[in-house]
């Protein structure tokens, strides 16, 4: 249900299925438990619920850094191509 809100319908539905995925290798008590841990780092990523269903069954793994929310001060709006455009159509005479 959070992937679906977090992500929208279409998303949220493939990042379910993915971690759905997850069970054809590991037992349920590992994927709910991977489930869990990856929500309380805020995280709906069938990759991290993996990781951490891994680290339930003793498997080695590196800790899980929730970095979703922290790289946003990075976003930029998209490049403006008008420039280019108006180049192009000063060709076409």
């Amino acid at each position: 249900m959070r992937t679906r809100r977090r992500l929208g319908d279409a998303a949220g539905t493939k990042a379910m299925v993915e971690v759905l995925l997850v069970h054809r290798n590991l037992p349920h008590h590992a994927v709910t438990a991977g489930i869990e841990a990856a929500l309380r780092v805020g995280s709906v990523d069938a990759a991290v619920v993996a990781v951490e269903a891994r680290r339930h069954l003793g498997e080695a793994t590196d800790p899980v850094v929730a970095i979703e929310g922290a790289l946003r001060r990075y976003d930029r709006p998209a490049p403006s191509l008008r420039g280019y455009d108006q180049l192009l159509k000063g060709n076409e005479r």
